[in-house]
């Protein structure tokens, strides 16, 4: 995951390739996920969403307000250690949490 954090992980590929992609990964698991499971996975990848919403449309603020380039993500506080710690300590916590989910299915 630290991998994905250091990359460009937004593919190069067609908007509507894109866009297909996530209703074909959408489908393929609801066959593999109880309702339950995709309700609440499907919270999840919408709160990821809503955090990437929030965290650019501010950043698009900052960046108007400072004359910035468009795609600078530069914050205001200089945090990136604490954010990636953070993100380290959230992927350990998801990867204990997906063992626990195997060990309950007996996968």
């Amino acid at each position: 995951f630290i991998i994905f954090y250091t990359m460009n992980i937004v593919p190069n590929i067609n908007a509507n390739v894109f866009t297909f992609s996530a209703i074909a990964v959408g489908y393929l698991l609801i066959d593999q996920l109880t309702p339950a499971e995709q309700n609440s996975l499907g919270n999840w990848f919408m709160l990821v969403g809503q955090v990437l919403a929030t965290n650019a449309s501010q950043q698009q603020v900052l960046n108007n307000r400072n004359n910035a380039s468009s795609s600078s993500n530069m914050h205001v506080v200089n945090d990136n250690n604490l954010n990636a710690d953070s993100l380290q300590k959230a992927v350990e916590a998801m990867k204990q949490e997906i063992e626990r989910l195997k060990k309950s299915r007996n996968i």
